[in-house]
């Protein structure tokens, strides 16, 4: 198995600038996607893709109307504390303090709340996300996995009381970001080889194997995601086709590289498709 990315390509040839671009621009609407729902319909043009997030926006009234003076006066940790003295990361900080106070509150009160542990778990992933790359020291670098670990924390015991492919995609994108991408490839192939027509599984199973610079498995799994989600319902075969073409035209700009070249890869991961998206009701 390749090594998980770590540093720039060393050495004249890299992913082209207009490939850069593409998944960079995707990844930002996909961050904010997971913590403005009402972005959702940029994934997916059909009725269904409507209707679902109708369901995620009658679940955040749901969410929101559920609150109690209760909820309110909970007494909760303050997910600010230990920040790094970082500008960039105190202000990240600062901006998913209410959140996470808001749905720590009602998990305090209801510790079997599915909707609190998911909105925890989406929201300390995307801080998590835009945090490892905010530092530069390893005291900020270990802060910033650490909010990936409570994403996954969150997750865990959110599948301890519901089943859900959605929230195991989540899981496998936060052990890329954490850089363990031996695993979470193992977890979408598995999720793939059971679940063969979840297309989140092979669209994030191929964003995997590009950042590899596995080209035919990338190819193979993109495919399949296109051809899994043929009314674009999940947002997979947009994002699917537009990375096949991109990899196609790049052509064998890659083929006279060694592995050690071609496995410097970037300081950054792509953030990935979340499967989330898709799974809305699941709010």
């Amino acid at each position: 198995m390749a090594k998980k990315p770590e540093k720039e390509l060393g050495g004249p040839r890299k992913m082209s600038l207009g490939t850069k671009i593409v998944i960079g621009i995707f990844a930002v609407v996909m961050a904010l996607s997971m913590t403005l729902p009402s972005l959702a319909p940029i994934f997916a043009g059909t009725a269904s893709s409507s209707s679902q997030s109708s369901e995620q926006s009658s679940s955040d009234q749901e969410s929101s109307e559920s609150s109690t003076d209760e909820n309110a006066d909970a007494e909760v940790e303050d997910p600010t504390a230990g920040v790094p003295e970082n500008e960039t990361l105190k202000n990240l900080a600062n901006q998913n303090k209410d959140k996470i106070v808001k749905f720590q509150k009602r998990l305090k009160n209801d510790p079997n709340d599915l909707a609190a542990l998911l909105n925890l778990g989406q929201n300390y992933m995307s801080w998590g996300y835009s945090s490892l790359y905010s530092g530069t020291t390893d005291e900020e670098k270990a802060y910033s996995e650490g909010l990936i670990q409570k994403a996954v924390e969150y997750y865990d015991s959110y599948l301890a009381l519901h089943d859900s492919d959605a929230v195991k995609v989540q899981k496998a994108l936060c052990s890329y970001y954490l850089g363990n991408t031996d695993e979470a490839i193992d977890t979408l192939k598995k999720m793939t080889e059971e679940k063969p027509d979840y297309p989140m599984g092979w669209a994030n199973l191929g964003m995997l194997y590009e950042q590899q610079y596995d080209q035919e498995n990338a190819l193979n799994a993109y495919q399949k995601a296109a051809d899994a989600d043929p009314n674009d319902e999940y947002g997979a075969k947009t994002y699917a086709e537009q990375r096949i073409q991109s990899i196609k035209s790049a052509g064998s700009s890659f083929s006279d590289l060694t592995n050690e070249e071609l496995l410097g890869t970037k300081s950054k991961p792509e953030e990935g498709l979340p499967g989330i998206i898709a799974n809305k009701s699941e709010l």
